[in-house]
């Protein structure tokens, strides 16, 4: 099935990008996502009248690279541009890693700052404004405080729209979907405020995942105070939900703000609580409650190597293993063979067993992995437990497939930018070529 946003079919533009007019495609993903020209100029690194120019096609010599940045701030897709779609260069021996075990960590601020500097914001807490607001800078705060208030929507329309933020996050859109978050918290605060009494578990169950939404993106960006607080948001919606494969979504993410926050212990009671809750209240009677089952106990065996608890940490992944048979050999895509190979990879690396958790990379394919969020932990695993095993040349190409796969994982998270300074300062010999423009062009420097 096709992701591609609606306004791609609509005759004109099909006609425009088959002419390679991109000032039309432009004008209209601008348009789509509610933005301004200074809105647009402000993500692409430009001014407003210079992308006005462009939009009204006085532009015709372009580069790939200027195509690839406006594809990804517009959300085009590449192909309508001419351009390639993502590689996700396959050779697994040349990407693997080592470093700190504690990957929760990173320059918070300083990352929270690059994505603030990129949309044009002052506060670290704040997100791009949307049509919606008519102008209105509006932030994930001002939502959970009640400084602002939106117009409910229809549960159908709301669970699109829902459905929409959470292929943003898969995809690795982080600054499309900071631009959605907030309006997209205030409509589903206001469709569960608004709610008829036979609809009010519905309506909150929707909450829960538009929050559930919102922490992974905070999660993601390092901010980790405001994630824990729309962590809790989605567990008490969830619950009010009743609905056990949503409030077992909830917790495994609050149990994952919580191991951030350095209580790993406290996460890990959380984790196995809401697994054994789940298999208590449904008897992992279908698929997706046997993958979140698993999914549950996988996330406490990283937990558990985090801990330095070796024994703990393996069998909790066994048992992961077994939810997957027991759960008929159905494929889910939220826990599979799959998911379970890749974090074998991240057990591995946070254990110091960096040779195991280069053979465990070996074995997978990454082309086969269809999130681009799955694929950027496969590709931090690989180059973390490359860089542990000394291999920096492999390491940078990791780090190069990385960026060419998943752009914006690679410049607003920590550990690519970590890992590029590292490989940076131990090149005094010149062995790793093109790591300055690398670096330079993740903001690494």
């Amino acid at each position: 099935m096709s992701t591609d946003p609606a306004w791609t079919v609509i005759p004109s533009i099909v006609t425009a990008a088959t002419a390679g007019e991109v000032g039309a495609l432009l004008r209209t993903a601008r348009t789509a996502a509610g933005l301004t020209l200074e809105d647009a100029g402000r993500l692409a690194g430009y001014s407003a009248s210079t992308m006005s120019r462009w939009e009204n096609g006085r532009r015709r010599n372009w580069t790939i690279a200027e195509l690839r940045r406006l594809a990804e701030v517009y959300g085009i897709p590449p192909h309508l541009l001419g351009l390639a779609a993502s590689s996700t260069v396959g050779d697994p021996d040349v990407a693997r890693v080592t470093g700190d075990s504690n990957s929760d960590g990173g320059d918070s601020m300083r990352r929270r700052n690059l994505l603030a500097g990129t949309l044009g914001l002052t506060t670290t807490a704040a997100l791009m404004p949307t049509a919606a607001t008519a102008g209105q800078s509006l932030s994930v705060d001002d939502v959970i405080f009640g400084r602002v208030s939106a117009t409910s929507l229809p549960e159908q329309q709301l669970a699109a729209q829902i459905a929409a933020a959470g292929a943003q996050f898969r995809a690795c859109r982080y600054t499309q979907l900071a631009r959605r978050v907030p309006m997209l918290l205030a409509q589903a605060t206001a469709t569960r405020d608004h709610a008829a009494v036979d609809q009010v578990e519905s309506a909150s169950a929707l909450l829960a995942q538009a929050y559930s939404v919102a922490t992974q993106l905070l999660i993601k960006l390092h901010d980790d105070g405001m994630a824990c607080a729309t962590a809790d948001r989605a567990v008490q919606a969830a619950r009010a939900s009743g609905d056990p494969l949503i409030i077992a979504e909830a917790t495994r993410l609050a149990a994952t703000v919580l191991r951030r926050g350095r209580h790993r212990d406290g996460a890990q009671r959380l984790v196995l609580n809401a697994a054994r809750q789940l298999d208590a209240d449904t008897g992992l009677a279908d698929p997706q409650q046997t993958a979140m089952y698993g999914q549950l106990l996988a996330v406490a065996s990283y937990t558990a190597a985090l801990l330095d608890d070796r024994d703990t940490a393996w069998t909790l992944l066994d048992e992961a293993g077994d939810a997957i048979t027991r759960g008929r050999n159905i494929e889910v895509e939220r826990f599979n063979s799959l998911e379970l190979a890749v974090y074998k990879i991240s057990v591995s690396r946070v254990l110091g067993d960096y040779g195991a958790a280069v053979d465990y990379a070996r074995m997978v394919d990454p082309a086969r992995i269809t999130s681009p969020e799955r694929r950027a932990r496969y590709w931090q695993d690989t180059a973390l437990a490359l860089y542990g095993r000394g291999r920096s040349s492999s390491t940078f190409q990791a780090l190069v497939a990385a960026e060419r796969d998943v752009p914006q994982e690679v410049r607003y998270r920590s550990w690519s930018q970590d890992l590029t300074r590292a490989l940076l300062s131990a090149d005094t010999r010149g062995a790793l070529p093109g790591i300055r423009d690398f670096a330079q062009r993740i903001g690494a420097t």
